[in-house]
């Protein structure tokens, strides 16, 4: 061995392993940067986002959605270490639905019984169903890269979060976009759309995090 790589060698083995922590960090990191490339590049905000700023009920897409991506990723962060309680985060993952449910019971006392259907349909649902699940891509595979050096106990599952914070993660780009609204068009389309991504997630998990 030529001293140059006994050299190369030796550092290698004095710099420290990242943590799992900052893999599933830099991964996150990594997703969201995807998304937002794909997302600028392809689709971008919608026309009147200077008006829609103003509006709570544009404004409350994104508290439900970053909810939803940062609830799963801390589940997700701990889901990777054996013997680590989910206890104080799984939780977490009902306050995005939670709100999102406030939000639509609140709808429906202050609007006109008759409309109820139209906003709930909505006119932009197939771009809600395809574009949240297209843009999830980038994140949920850097998550289940990234979760490669863990340990999940349950693969499937560590896969279905995973997919949470993707659909989070893209749904928050995506609730930019859209052009509905109403918390009612939310949590009848958005829910579909999420539900798509972790399923993939779950199924991917299964197989790609097995230990």
């Amino acid at each position: 061995m030529k001293t140059s790589e006994l050299i190369d060698l030796l550092v290698k083995d004095l710099r420290p392993e990242p943590t799992l922590n900052q893999l599933l960090a830099h991964a996150s990191i990594a997703g969201t940067l995807i998304a937002g490339i794909a997302f600028f590049s392809q689709l971008g905000f919608r026309d009147d986002v200077g008006d829609a700023m103003g509006s709570g009920r544009f404004l409350f897409k994104f508290v439900v959605t970053s909810t939803l991506a940062a609830s799963s990723a801390a589940m997700f962060f701990r889901m990777g270490k054996p013997g680590v309680s989910l206890g104080t985060v799984r939780p977490m993952l009902l306050l995005s639905p939670a709100l999102l449910i406030v939000a639509a019971l609140l709808e429906l006392s202050v609007t006109p019984t008759e409309t109820w259907i139209a906003r709930a349909v909505g006119q932009d649902a197939l771009n809600c169903l395809t574009t949240i699940p297209l843009l999830s891509v980038g994140p949920l595979a850097c998550l289940l890269y990234g979760m490669r050096r863990g340990a999940p106990g349950n693969p499937g599952i560590a896969g279905m979060i995973a997919g949470l914070a993707a659909a989070g993660i893209s749904a928050t780009f995506y609730a930019s976009n859209g052009d509905e609204d109403s918390p009612l068009f939310v949590l009848l389309w958005y829910p579909i759309a999420v539900a798509i991504v972790a399923l993939t997630g779950y199924l991917l998990g299964r197989r790609l995090l097995r230990w």
